[in-house]
């Protein structure tokens, strides 16, 4: 889509280049030909063999080969510095391409979803899916749950030590792949949720690596207590 963008640009350039030469072209005919009238009117001829001669002047003729050629040394000087250009531009243009196309997209396909009661303890699933063009090669994944808003950049870093985080190892994600990661919440914990004494948040971290380096996909969740879902706080892409 962008490359048909940058084309029909491109046409629409030359359009307007072709058009501005046909004038050009045009105005100098006409320029020349009036020249000329005008010097076949002062060295009007007085004998038939001055009739003979031409009306163009050698003159004439060879100051205006002059500006013709400046001006098509200049056309073309013009031309060959938008051609570089768009070659330059479509250069870029191919290298984004690559960098965002050629690599995966691993993100949730849909929010948590509640799967059963599993002893004392509720589970949720989350499915996440490689939207990209490229397999990863590993996924790993960081969860935890605690009361109050978490802070990322400390969990991220590994500062904080209060809450146990958990890490696991999703294995390889092809594209259009879909895998899910547990969740499980204490039932105490989701009843004082519930009553609104208390709140839940999860904060998962998706880190993928692939053969161009490594991304990840990060989110925090509430539970919000009058729909009983997880709503998304915040999400980022790193």
């Amino acid at each position: 889509m962008i490359l048909a963008m940058e084309s029909l640009e491109k046409l629409s350039s030359y359009k307007f280049l072709l058009i501005g030469l046909f004038l050009a072209f045009f105005l100098l005919s006409t320029t020349i030909g009036i020249r000329s009238e005008n010097v076949t009117n002062e060295n009007k001829p007085q004998s038939s063999a001055e009739n003979s001669e031409s009306p163009f002047s050698l003159a004439v003729i060879k100051d205006y080969s002059e500006i013709i050629g400046v001006i098509l040394e200049a056309i073309v000087i013009l031309l060959l510095y938008k051609t570089v250009k768009d070659f330059a531009e479509l250069a870029k243009v191919s290298k984004l391409q690559t960098e965002v196309r050629f690599r995966p997209w691993v993100g949730p396909s849909g929010g948590f979803e509640f799967l059963r009661e599993d002893g004392d303890k509720k589970q949720y699933s989350i499915t996440m899916k490689n939207f990209g063009e490229v397999p990863a090669s590993n996924v790993i994944v960081t969860c935890t749950v605690t009361d109050s808003m978490p802070d990322k950049l400390s969990f991220m870093n590994d500062n904080n030590k209060n809450d146990t985080k958990n890490q696991f190892q999703l294995g390889p994600l092809l594209p259009g792949m879909e895998k899910r990661y547990w969740v499980f919440i204490e039932n105490e914990r989701y009843r004082r949720a519930m009553e609104g004494t208390s709140n839940i948040f999860i904060f998962i971290y998706f880190l993928y690596l692939f053969s161009g380096g490594k991304s990840g996909y990060g989110m925090i969740s509430q539970l919000d207590k009058k729909t009983n879902n997880f709503v998304h706080k915040e999400m980022w892409i790193d």
